[in-house]
């Protein structure tokens, strides 16, 4: 059942915005680094949080914006008029009132069920109700709504500039056609930030194996899927000496714990994989590349396969608590999750650390990480249609996602960073490789329990051949994404 929530935020100036950057043990601000010995140059720089979001100077005079979220995403706005004491829960308040003082809103939000929210604006839209400035919806699903003339391309936003920080620089290729972007998203959804995909190291098991902790492979931009596969090799291992290697012994040992709804998409996207691509126009069509993906899963199955890792299939039973567990009681090396799992590992004996997922080579140019399907998009009904309405809706838009890149982003960091023993100061760079390279594939959103999902199925059957699958998706793939297409040309005629 929706609740209608509203919230007339405080008319008082917060002082000043919570500012974190990712520093190094002495507390300074690392300066940019630049590797060399691969094709293309990994350069890092610190995360600049006054970059201005050159809005102008108005006020609408208590004007109210009106949002629809999903229920899975309430952190990304959250409901009450108060701090609570959570760090995040606080930060997005300060960031609503900073927002609200500077342009003079009330904001009034909607929160409905995931399942419910594509219904709930189609339903808005073709009554030519004028009910919401901005949804949240759900990644996978609320893709559909793009198709259906449902919602506004932001390129009818004025002030929304999505080449600033604060706004993915990905999001094109997942949810663009024709140069009309209609969903975004970036620092304006802290909940799609938490779950980004990474990957945790024991930092205790390093320590008694003499080994370097990958801080400095990440920042040379030599931490790839061979180095993962060296490092796992001989990890696993019959502790309790049973013959059997299970994650439910309090002995047994494995290199990585992970789990089937998340490292296969985790360490091919994070590879190069993509099945989509786009021509000069900017029209998507099916192109998966057999020779790329033939490597990127030979390096995978490698790593999963080949070493023995503890890949948790049970789906039915929702057995990622025990894939975390696993290595929160420090029988893995290495943990592939999202950023939020830190919480759960809060209270963890083993020191760990945070890292992004591997890339295919050092030729590589960047890092790349995973948004599982249940991430928040943000779009705009389509039944903002003034010009006048357009500026106020664009403005504020820009206006959230920017403080929520000064005020909420650095808080969401510190969460990830808390430790039960101690903080872990250099991860805290290691997070902006996680959430500055984040990548959208059109086939995953859009077929997601299709060819989307061809790793995590070949893996599950232990295959050691793709072509067949990719031969086998081709016709139907290729005849969805022109389907697609099509729609969405339709949508924007009519």
């Amino acid at each position: 059942m929706k609740k209608l929530l509203s919230i007339l935020l405080a008319a008082m100036m917060v002082a000043g915005a919570i500012v974190m950057t990712g520093c190094a043990d002495n507390n300074t601000t690392p300066s940019a680094t630049t590797a060399s010995g691969s094709d293309q140059d990994v350069t890092t720089e610190p995360e600049e949080t006054e970059v201005s979001d050159d809005l102008p100077s108005v006020t609408f005079k208590g004007k109210t914006f009106r949002v629809l979220l999903q229920e899975q995403s309430e952190d990304d706005l959250f409901t009450e008029d108060h701090e609570t004491g959570d760090p995040l829960h606080d930060a997005v308040f300060r960031r609503n009132n900073l927002v609200s003082d500077r342009f003079g809103i009330e904001l009034e939000i909607e929160v409905d069920a995931w399942s419910s929210v594509n219904e709930t604006i189609s339903r808005a839209v073709k009554a030519g109700s004028d009910e919401y400035d901005l949804c949240f919806v759900h990644m996978v699903s609320g893709a559909a709504l793009a198709q259906s003339n449902l919602v506004l391309p932001f390129e009818k936003l004025p002030y929304v500039n999505l080449e600033k920080p604060w706004w993915d620089k990905d999001i094109g290729n997942g949810f663009s056609i024709r140069n009309n972007m209609m969903m975004v998203n970036g620092d304006i959804s802290p909940f799609s930030f938490s779950i980004t995909s990474c990957l945790y190291f024991n930092k205790t098991m390093f320590d008694k194996l003499d080994l370097e902790y990958p801080y400095e492979l990440v920042r040379q931009g030599k931490w790839t899927l061979d180095r993962l596969f060296e490092l796992t090799k001989d990890i696993t291992s019959d502790g309790d000496g049973d013959g059997t290697i299970s994650p439910d012994s309090t002995k047994d040992v494995f290199g990585l714990s992970s789990w089937y709804l998340d490292v296969p998409y985790s360490f091919y996207y994070a590879a190069g994989g993509m099945l989509v691509s786009k021509d000069q126009d900017d029209v998507p069509y099916y192109a998966p590349q057999l020779e790329r993906d033939t490597k990127i899963y030979a390096k995978i199955y490698d790593v999963i396969i080949t070493n023995n890792a503890y890949y948790e299939t049970d789906v039915t039973t929702a057995n990622f608590p025990r894939v975390a567990k696993t290595f929160a009681d420090g029988r893995a090396m290495f943990l592939d999750a999202k950023l939020s799992t830190a919480e759960e590992l809060r209270e963890m004996d083993n020191e760990f650390g945070i890292l992004p997922v591997p890339k295919f080579d050092e030729a590589q140019a960047d890092y790349k990480s995973f948004v599982n399907g249940a991430s928040s998009m943000v779009c705009v009904p389509a039944t903002v249609t003034s010009d006048s309405q357009r500026e106020f809706v664009s403005i504020i838009i820009e206006a959230l996602a920017s403080e929520a890149y000064r005020t909420v982003t650095p808080v969401l960091k510190e969460n990830y960073l808390k430790r039960k023993i101690t903080r872990d100061a250099e991860s805290a760079d290691m997070i902006n490789y996680v959430v500055r390279n984040r990548v959208f594939d059109m086939a995953y959103v859009n077929m997601h329990d299709g060819v989307g999902s061809y790793v995590r199925d070949l893996l599950k059957s232990g295959a050691t051949d793709i072509s067949s699958t990719l031969k086998k998706y081709q016709k139907t793939s290729a005849k969805k994404i022109e389907s697609i297409v099509k729609a969405f040309d339709k949508s924007l005629e009519s």
